[in-house]
């Protein structure tokens, strides 16, 4: 069995323990050359960054300022409609608050910048396809540069939310955790993001079915609503969707002040598995690029 499945990762095995040894290493120096190739290639990286930040506001007078102005301008709003208008009350007991809003936006502001990463995925190596065929660098710095720029321009809402929070007293030593719920939850969106931009490559319907996929993604992540709320019957469809750990932690850790260990190290199987599968597909597939391109 086990020789079988060196054949199908073309891994040369001879004693079980040499093997996954080996397999382990091969792990780990996928994840580090991912990790290091933004520092070896600093300045390509960092133009990539930067190209990948003037092309959002390019023409725009405001420019980057858009990334501060339209989420709190949605903070406002969304504060309105379901604090004001609509009212909508939860258990405190079940979710850390009575108020939907701050429900709402502790999950929402999270899945944006992941949806966001995920659609945009499916042109990250066509869009580039001129320079992939014609100039040899490290393809791992378009997914890498598209994400961090995701997530920071998005950070910045979610800032504003915080700010929000701690004048609404919810400020708690549990905070600190966000930024390594965060790296891992980058981590997910990286393999998932580089799995589909690979498989963008040969396969170019998946842009046009990807904003239904997200669509009904997102309903089915206790976003809009507690998961208490979901039938009894229909919560496997919550608890096996690889998003669910990381939105639940952000609802605890921002609204509950604890954090379940059990979803933490769901999160991280997940990004693990998410990670490893797009990777691979990438080393498998990248090599043909140039040729579909």
């Amino acid at each position: 069995m086990w020789a079988n499945i060196c054949q199908i990762f073309d891994i040369k095995c001879h004693k079980t323990h040499d093997a996954s040894w080996g397999q382990g290493n091969i792990l780990v120096s996928m994840f580090t050359k991912w990790i290091k190739s933004p520092f070896l290639h600093k300045t390509l990286f960092w133009g990539f960054v930067n190209q990948e930040i003037k092309g959002r506001y390019a023409g725009s007078m405001g420019g980057i300022f858009w990334s501060i102005i339209t989420p709190l301008a949605n903070l406002l709003i969304f504060i309105f409609v379901f604090s004001v208008v609509l009212k909508i009350r939860l258990k405190p007991t079940e979710t850390g608050t009575d108020s939907f809003v701050m429900y709402l936006l502790a999950g929402l502001l999270p899945w944006i910048a992941f949806s966001e990463a995920v659609s945009s995925s499916t042109g990250m190596f066509v869009g580039k396809a001129n320079l992939i065929t014609k100039v040899a660098f490290p393809l791992e710095l378009v997914p890498t540069a598209g994400i961090l720029v995701t997530f920071i321009l998005n950070g910045l809402g979610f800032i504003l939310f915080l700010l929000y929070l701690t004048f609404e007293g919810y400020c708690s030593m549990t905070w600190l955790s966000l930024p390594i719920i965060t790296a891992v939850f980058m981590v997910f969106t990286l393999g998932l993001v580089v799995l589909i931009a690979s498989l963008s490559v040969f396969i170019r319907d998946i842009q046009q079915i990807m904003g239904s996929v997200l669509f009904l993604w997102m309903y089915l992540t206790p976003i809009l609503y507690p998961i208490q709320m979901v039938p009894e019957s229909l919560r496997f469809l919550i608890e096996i969707n690889p998003v669910n750990p990381f939105i639940e932690l952000y609802h605890q850790v921002l609204l509950r002040h604890v954090i379940s260990y059990e979803l933490f190290g769901q999160a991280v199987g997940f990004a693990m598995i998410s990670f490893i599968a797009g990777v691979w597909f990438y080393n498998k597939s990248r090599n043909a690029f140039a040729d579909v391109l």
